[in-house]
C-alpha cells in the first residue's frame, strides 16, 4: 500500500535527520528555541492553526502535517500534541466523509484521488463489516476511505469510531517519534519506528487478505 511505502520512508527519514541534527545540534537547538517560543507566545493562534493543518492534510495528504510536529511536541509536549493532531485528523477525516457523502468530490477531480475511490466503491458496502473498515482506515489514506465511505453512506457512527481507532496508532508514531527525534532519544526513535512498520504492515496485510476473501 502506498500509505504504508510513505510511513516507512518518512519515518526512515527521522532516522537520517537525527543524524544530521547530531552533528548541527547548536544551530537547529536555535531553530527550536525560536519556533517554540513563536508558539507559546501565540498559543491559540499556534493551536488553531496547527489543527486546521492537521485537518487540511488529513482531506490531501495525511502525511504533510508530520513536519510540524517536532516544533508541536517542543511547545506544547507529547500528550497535547498527540491530542491536537488528532482533533485536526477528525476533523479532515469527518471532511472527506462529507465530501463523499454529499457528491461534492466532483467539484474537485483535480487534487482528489477519484479513481481509487472508485476502485473502492466496489468493494465495500453501506453493510460493510466494521473491522473491515478499521483496516480499511488503517491502510489507506484517509481522504480515499473518507470519500468512499461517504459516498456509500455507511453509518456515521461507526465510520466516527473506525477513524478514531484507526488514527490512534498512526498519532502516537507520529507524536513520540517526534519527541524521540527532538529529545535525541535515538534508541526511542527506533523502538517506535519498528512499531509503526509492524503494525502498518500487518493491518494493510490483514486488509488485504480480507477483501480478497469478500471478493470471492
Amino acid at each position: 500500500m502506498k500509505r504504508n511505502i510513505a510511513i516507512v520512508i518518512v519515518l526512515t527519514t527521522l532516522v537520517a535527520v537525527f543524524a544530521v541534527l547530531t552533528l548541527f545540534q547548536t544551530d537547529f537547538s536555535k531553530v527550536e528555541s525560536a519556533v517554540s517560543s513563536y508558539i507559546i507566545e501565540n498559543e491559540v493562534i499556534g493551536v488553531v492553526v496547527f489543527i486546521f493543518f492537521a485537518a487540511f492534510s488529513a482531506v490531501l495528504s495525511p502525511l504533510s502535517s508530520i513536519p510540524a510536529v517536532p516544533f508541536a511536541v517542543l511547545a506544547w509536549g507529547e500528550t497535547l500534541t498527540f491530542i491536537f493532531l488528532i482533533v485536526g485528523w477528525i476533523i479532515g477525516a469527518l471532511i472527506s466523509y462529507a465530501v463523499g457523502k454529499y457528491g461534492l468530490h466532483v467539484l474537485f477531480r483535480r487534487i482528489l484521488p477519484l479513481k481509487k475511490m472508485e476502485i473502492y466503491q466496489k468493494k465495500f458496502s453501506e453493510h460493510s463489516e466494521f473491522i473491515l473498515v478499521v483496516l480499511f482506515r488503517l491502510a489507506l489514506p484517509s481522504e480515499v476511505t473518507g470519500l468512499v465511505l461517504g459516498s456509500l453512506r455507511y453509518n456515521f457512527t461507526k465510520y466516527l469510531a473506525a477513524t478514531i481507532i484507526s488514527e490512534i496508532p498512526f498519532a502516537l508514531v507520529v507524536v513520540y517519534s517526534s519527541g524521540a527525534l527532538i529529545f535525541s532519544d535515538f534508541w526511542g526513535l527506533l523502538l517506535w519506528i519498528a512499531i509503526g512498520v509492524t503494525c502498518f504492515f500487518a493491518a494493510a496485510a490483514i486488509f488485504r487478505k480480507k477483501i480478497r476473501g469478500s471478493s470471492n
